[in-house]
Parts: structure tokens; C-alpha cells; sequence
């Protein structure tokens, strides 16, 4: 009886892989038909920890003029709680020179002027907003 049913039964199951590990076998797969030297690696390992140096990263240009607009905003809305006081001038100075600075940095100039002109224009906003 040589086909019995307590002969040998294939149990061995397929391993499912995670999603990493597919995208991993994927770049290695695409990395060995394109060879690299160490250099070129390690500008690429190095491309995302440059993010927050980067002067062309449009990104902080975006979020500090979300933050500079919503700080303007609450200047001018009643019962916000910056309506008045010297935390609403900082705020509005202080946000408003850090999308200047960054719109400035973004431009290739100097950061440091950017935030001068907007600590300035800050200052004028809120200034506005109390005669309002």
C-alpha cells in the first residue's frame, strides 16, 4: 500500500512577506542591475538626512507662513485671546520673521534680513489689529 493516506503530506506552508520586505527585495533587485560607486550611495543616504538643512525645501516656506497666518488671523478674530498684550505682538513678530526668514533662505539671500522684514511687518499687523 503504497498510497496510503499516512504517506508523506507536503505541511510546509509559504511564508507571506510584509510589505518592507517586498520593497526591499525590489531596491536590491534594482540596485544589482545597476551598480553603484560608495559615493553615489552615500549621497543618497545622506539626501534624507539633508532635509532640514536644505534652503530650497519649500516645505518651510509652507508651514511657517501657515503658522504666521494663523497667528494674524487670531489677531483680528474677537475673544481669541490675542486680541491684546505682549504675547500677541511676539507672536506676530516672531512668526511672521520666520516665514520671512524662510521665504528669504528659499530666494538664495539672507535669512537674516527675511526675518528683520518680517519681525517688521509683524509688528505692523499687529499694531493694525488693535485700531481695529
Amino acid at each position: 500500500m503504497s498510497n496510503s493516506v499516512a504517506s508523506s503530506i507536503n505541511t510546509t506552508t509559504k511564508r507571506v512577506q510584509s510589505r518592507s520586505e517586498r520593497k526591499r527585495r525590489s531596491t536590491n533587485a534594482k540596485s544589482s542591475d545597476t551598480p553603484e560607486t560608495p559615493i553615489v550611495q552615500a549621497e543618497l543616504a545622506n539626501a534624507s538626512n539633508n532635509a532640514f538643512a536644505n534652503k530650497k525645501n519649500i516645505m518651510w516656506v509652507l508651514l511657517s507662513g501657515a503658522m504666521a497666518l494663523t497667528f494674524i488671523i487670531m489677531l483680528f478674530l474677537p475673544n481669541t485671546g490675542m486680541g491684546s498684550g505682549l504675547i500677541a505682538t511676539y507672536s506676530a513678530m516672531l512668526w511672521c520673521g520666520f516665514f520671512g526668514a524662510s521665504l528669504w533662505r528659499y530666494r538664495n539671500a539672507s535669512g537674516w534680513a527675511g526675518f528683520a522684514y518680517g519681525s517688521v511687518v509683524g509688528f505692523v499687523i499687529q499694531f493694525i489689529s488693535q485700531l481695529m
